[in-house]
């Protein structure tokens, strides 16, 4: 995604299309149920906790992509100043990530002087930054590389001495460095797609994995960092090879399974979103967990009315403003997309993915250009929106990040995940979470339409002392920073109460202590 090279694959189904065209056909036309002898089954408004159904026995954790900022450092002048890191870091604080991915190139840092160069010191300071912060907070991190000068994928090649040079990297961060908190490696960034280092070349990929495993064997690594792959981009099943020939050509050489995926909001409505998942996840080996190493919506991914709605929008603001790059999301500004998000992501965890990062934390990380004017709008905010733009309000958190911080905060590492049995209503999406008996309940609702339904835990447990937080367009509650505050507080729910959940929401009950 951060290259720009996401392709516009993913249709929606051709079933979800004609439901549609039926269902405004009939609307339109007034079609009585008695006239043709419909009986219509009044649907479930029960939503239940199955505490006997552990879905993810230890979740790994939601959280960001987060890289060292390699244009503001190389190109723009503009080194991240300690009030800038600050800020973020308190936000961090009340986020509390418990997984992120930092990605950079070989070019951007230790061979900054040349391809076959070595200078693990070199444009090390936002790096560093980064890794300390996740090493301070104890937050796993899945680092990797673009792959960019160490394959030749038209001659099929990779370069020995460049991947010698990459492992050297990592052993001077994980040894020299210190930083246990890496706990996973990707070698090429969505390797399946056309512009990628590897431009969907399986061998290419295959063979530098394989090489870069071995190199971390003979330099003692392995037992310390493990290899995430393959960190394809899926628009469709037609990269589920890449799942079962990684299994087959690298064993356990991969520990955990990575796919990106940026759908379409219209998916996510029909059920092929969910569909899609599941032709990947069950291409992966039994025992090894999978994670979502990016996630998002470029909103160009769909042919439904909503979803080409939603691109000419995206379009059109991205023409309409010379600082803003062709790779963005500018509905990021919108409070819709807070909803939008968890929508996705509750979807992910509920598919039995053990971990979900959201692309990404900071516009200021990414320009198409070295030139710092055409950014890629994607994060919680611009830490550089004053120096890089003349525009302070930039820095300002956005909507999104009410919304996702919750699910992150209350989603803690060691989380078990229960199966939620959840009514087949329009949009509404749920999951359960629990861990040192602590629990978190989030009932996220995409649609326009208002529901009242019935929660309960099927061992007739009742939840006491619960915070309620709700993400809501007007008025929702925050602090002085516009970190989110509940609603309500000591709470009690779980035998059956009956719970109002308003359109385009999220609502979260939890009784964590912070």
């Amino acid at each position: 995604m951060k290259k720009g090279y996401i392709k516009t694959r993913y249709k929606l189904s051709l079933l979800f299309v004609v439901i549609t065209y039926f269902v405004i056909i009939m609307t339109a036309f007034g079609c009585d149920d008695d006239e043709y002898d419909v009986k219509i089954e009044e649907q479930s408004k029960d939503l239940v906790v199955k505490t006997g159904e552990v879905l993810i026995e230890s979740y790994i954790g939601n959280g960001v992509q987060w890289d060292p900022y390699p244009q503001a450092y190389r190109y723009w002048n503009q080194p991240i100043q300690d009030a800038d890191w600050n800020k973020m870091y308190t936000r961090l604080d009340y986020m509390k990530p418990s997984f992120i991915r930092v990605v950079f190139g070989s070019y951007d840092k230790y061979a900054i002087s040349g391809a076959d160069n070595y200078e693990p010191t070199a444009m090390y300071e936002g790096l560093g930054k980064i890794l300390q912060y996740c090493q301070d907070n104890d937050i796993t991190v899945m680092l990797g590389d673009w792959g960019y000068n160490q394959v030749d994928s038209g001659n099929d090649m990779i370069f020995e001495s460049r991947i010698d040079n990459a492992v050297n990297y990592l052993d001077y961060l994980v040894n020299t460095q210190g930083f246990t908190c890496i706990k996973y490696y990707t070698t090429i960034n969505e390797p399946n797609l056309n512009g990628s280092a590897a431009n969907g070349n399986y061998n290419v990929w295959k063979n530098a994995t394989a090489y870069f495993y071995d190199k971390m064997v003979d330099a003692g690594l392995d037992s310390k960092v493990k290899l995430a792959g393959p960190d394809i981009a899926i628009f469709n099943d037609n990269d589920v090879s890449w799942i079962s020939n990684t299994e087959t050509d690298l064993g356990n050489k991969i520990d955990l399974y990575d796919i990106h995926t940026y759908p379409s909001k219209g998916s996510l409505f029909s059920g092929e979103f969910e569909a899609l998942l599941k032709a990947y996840k069950s291409q992966m080996p039994e025992g090894k967990q999978a994670v979502i190493g990016e996630f998002g919506f470029k909103y160009e991914t769909g042919f439904s009315v909503m979803d080409m709605e939603l691109s000419n929008e995206n379009l059109n603001n991205i023409n309409s403003d010379p600082f803003v790059g062709t790779d963005s999301n500018t509905l990021v500004d919108q409070y819709i997309h807070g909803v939008d998000l968890v929508g996705l992501n509750l979807k992910i965890i509920n598919s039995g993915f053990a971990g979900a990062i959201n692309w990404n934390l900071d516009d200021a990380m990414h320009s198409s250009s070295n030139t710092g004017q055409d950014l890629k709008v994607w994060g919680y905010w611009n830490i550089l929106g004053d120096e890089l733009l003349g525009k302070p309000e930039k820095e300002t958190i956005r909507p999104h990040f009410y919304s996702f911080s919750l699910i992150s905060r209350y989603m803690q590492k060691g989380s078990k995940v229960y199966k939620v049995e959840v009514p087949k209503l329009v949009g509404l999406d749920a999951i359960a979470v629990e861990k040192d008996g602590k629990y978190m309940i989030a009932i996220n609702n995409m649609s326009i339409n208002e529901y009242n339904i019935n929660f309960s835990l099927d061992n007739g447990t009742e939840l006491s002392g619960l915070k309620k937080f709700i993400y809501k367009e007007d008025n929702r509650l925050t602090d002085a920073n516009g970190f989110p505050l509940p609603e309500e507080q000591n709470l009690s729910i779980g035998k059956g109460n009956e719970i109002n959940i308003k359109p385009q929401t999220l609502t979260v009950y939890t009784n964590f202590d912070f």
